[in-house]
C-alpha cells in the first residue's frame, strides 16, 4: 500500500463531518489508532516524492556570514489563562489525554534526533504544517513545543514561520516586533535581540516579523541556510519547531520543508480531503514525515490516543 493510500484510509477512518462522536466499539477505536500509528511508522520508508521547495544549495558555494548571537533572549511570562482559554498545554495543568498524547508523540522525534539519518538534513529541525489552513498545525505545534520543552535534558525553539498569518505569539500573550524576517533581511541583526524566553521550561520563542512579499525567496536564500545550520548545531540540547504554513497555500511551505530533518503533517478529522492530503503530501520529501496527526477528533477522557487532538 502506497503513503497516499495509507492517508487516504486514515481520514476514511476518521469521523466526517459529524457533530457528535458517533457511537463505537472499543475494537473499532482500537482499528483506527492502529490505522494512523500505522500510517506514521511507514511513512519514512517510502519512495523520495519530488519537493515543491527550492533546490539545495550548491555546496561549491560559499557560507553567508556568521551571524552574531551575542545577546541573551529577553524574558515573558507565558498568559496561562489564555493557554486554556484555547484549550493549551500548560505545564502546571493536570494530565490530561491531550498531555498524554503528545508525551507519545514526542518521543518518535525525540527518538530521530537520537539516530539522523546520514546525509539528511539534522533531524533536530521539525517542521509541523498541513496541506489548508485552519487544521490545526498551530495548536499541534505549541503543544509539541511546550511538551518537548519540559523535558529535562532538552531546550526548544519555537519559530513563527507562517509569516502571512503569526499566530503564536498571539497564543502565548505574547507581544514582539521583529522576528524571522527581520534576521534574515539583515545579517547585522543580533539574533538574540528577537528571541523571547518564557517561563515554561526550556522553551524560548521566536516570533515571524514583519511580512514580506520575497519570504519565500528569503526562507530559500544562503542566509536562511545559515541561520537553520546554527540553530541546529549551537547548542547540542536544542530541538527547533517551525510552524509553517500550509503546504497548499503558500510556496514558503516547500521552501522551508526541504531544509529540515522531520516533518509533521496536520490533518483534520471531517475537513482536509484525499485529494488535499495527496497534492500536500506531493509536494513535500515523504521520507523525512515522522508522521500524520489526525486532529480533531472527539474522544473520551481516558482514550490516549494520536486522534485525541484538539
Amino acid at each position: 500500500m502506497s503513503i497516499i493510500e495509507r492517508a487516504a484510509e486514515l481520514l476514511r477512518s476518521g469521523p466526517q463531518g459529524q457533530q457528535s462522536r458517533p457511537a463505537t466499539s472499543e475494537k473499532g477505536e482500537t482499528r483506527r489508532q492502529g490505522l494512523i500509528e500505522r500510517a506514521s511508522a511507514d511513512l519514512a520508508q517510502v519512495a523520495y516524492l519530488p519537493t515543491d521547495g527550492e533546490p539545495p544549495p550548491n555546496p561549491e558555494k560559499a557560507h553567508a556570514p556568521e551571524r552574531s548571537f551575542s545577546r541573551a533572549a529577553r524574558q515573558f511570562a507565558v498568559d496561562r489563562s489564555r493557554m486554556r482559554a484555547l484549550g493549551l498545554i500548560t505545564p502546571d495543568g493536570e494530565r490530561t489525554p491531550l498531555a498524554e498524547s503528545f508525551r507519545r508523540i514526542k518521543r518518535q522525534i525525540l527518538a530521530n534526533v537520537a539516530k539522523p539519518k546520514p546525509g539528511a538534513p539534522p533531524a533536530n529541525l521539525v517542521l509541523v504544517t498541513s496541506a489548508l489552513a485552519g487544521e490545526g498545525k498551530t495548536f499541534c505545534a505549541i503543544n509539541l513545543a511546550i511538551s518537548m520543552a519540559l523535558e529535562r535534558d532538552r531546550t526548544v525553539l519555537l519559530v513563527d514561520a507562517d509569516v502571512a498569518r503569526p499566530s503564536v505569539p498571539r497564543a502565548l500573550g505574547l507581544h514582539a516586533e521583529g522576528g524571522l524576517m527581520e534576521v534574515l533581511l539583515d545579517r547585522h541583526v543580533d539574533f538574540g535581540d528577537l528571541l523571547w524566553k518564557t517561563d515554561i521550561g526550556g522553551l524560548t520563542v521566536l516570533p515571524a516579523g514583519t511580512a514580506h512579499q520575497h519570504a519565500t525567496e528569503l526562507l530559500a536564500s544562503d542566509a536562511m541556510r545559515g541561520l537553520l545550520r546554527d540553530m541546529a548545531e549551537r547548542y547540542h540540547d536544542r530541538i527547533v519547531v517551525f510552524d509553517s504554513p500550509p503546504l497548499l497555500a503558500a510556496s514558503e511551505a516547500g521552501a522551508l520543508a526541504s531544509q529540515v530533518g522531520q516533518i509533521v503533517v496536520v490533518v483534520e478529522a471531517g475537513k482536509t480531503s484525499e485529494t488535499s492530503l495527496k497534492h500536500a503530501l506531493g509536494r513535500i520529501d515523504t521520507s523525512r514525515v515522522t508522521g500524520l496527526l489526525l486532529n480533531k477528533v472527539e474522544a473520551t477522557p481516558l482514550e490516549y490516543s494520536y486522534e485525541t487532538y484538539g
